[in-house]
């Protein structure tokens, strides 16, 4: 995606290497098919984003923090330093979170640096984490939530 932009003079050099071979008189023909491509990229971009509700671009991050927080706040006192799990669960809700905790992947030889102070939030398979969560846990499908904190 970032790489995209290494592209834009692609044209340029086309125009550079062939402008002899360029006849003005048909100039009309290229204007018009440049032109089809140019709209039909946004049309179609525009019909997919209204038809179809299932794009990450419409993923309900801001919603599931609230929930996640509102939860966190009933139960605990102190503050979500930390969310654990996949880059897009974990990384989605540690975004949206209002104290923008760290997101970490996995906890491996990291757990002697949490304090008994930071609230830790952990995403994953509701069926694993609900047999092995300490503390409060909850679900909003398709992934589970176990939020250690102080009470």
């Amino acid at each position: 995606m970032w790489i995209s932009t290494f592209y834009l003079f692609f044209g340029v050099l086309f125009f550079y290497y062939l402008k002899d071979s360029i006849d003005l008189k048909k100039i009309k023909n290229f204007l018009f098919i440049f032109f089809f491509l140019f709209l039909l990229s946004p049309i179609t971009y525009f019909y997919i984003s209204i038809s179809n509700e299932f794009k990450r671009t419409d993923y309900p991050g801001k919603e599931i923090a609230k929930l996640v927080q509102n939860k966190w706040n009933d139960n605990f006192i102190n503050e979500i330093k930390i969310v654990v799990g996949d880059e897009w669960s974990a990384g989605n809700l540690s975004y949206h979170l209002h104290s923008r905790p760290i997101w970490i992947n996995d906890l491996k030889n990291k757990t002697s640096n949490i304090t008994e102070e930071q609230g830790v939030i952990y995403t994953g398979n509701p069926k694993i984490l609900k047999e092995i969560c300490p503390g409060v846990f909850g679900i909003i499908k398709p992934v589970g939530y176990c939020m250690i904190g102080k009470r």
